[in-house]
């Protein structure tokens, strides 16, 4: 008999990766989308509006916008991995009662 918990999910199993590798790309994105987000807000609105909050502005653009683009792509990455490693229909289930 196994002395492993009921319940308890296997944090090495391929499916529990795959949805921790989706969730963190996803959060990476959202972090990275609110912190330009934050920037362009900030130059915008605090009331500077001068070439020294704008200019920030689009340093923060420029280097958010290929970490977003990265993010994004490991984000449908980590979809596929999720989709892939989910558990299919029980082949039991399937069989019709004539079958048996």
């Amino acid at each position: 008999m196994s002395d492993r918990r009921v319940g308890v999910p296997d944090r090495l199993s391929g499916a529990w990766l795959a949805r921790a590798f989706a969730a963190l790309s996803v959060l990476g994105l959202l972090v990275t989308v609110a912190g330009v987000a934050a920037m362009a807000i900030a130059a915008e609105s605090i009331g500077r509006k001068t070439w020294g909050a704008y200019f920030a502005m689009e340093q923060a653009m420029a280097i958010g916008t290929p970490v977003a683009v990265a993010f994004a792509g490991l984000s449908v990455l980590g979809g596929f991995a999720v989709v892939y490693t989910a558990a299919g229909p029980d082949p039991e289930s399937t069989r019709r009662p004539a079958d048996d």
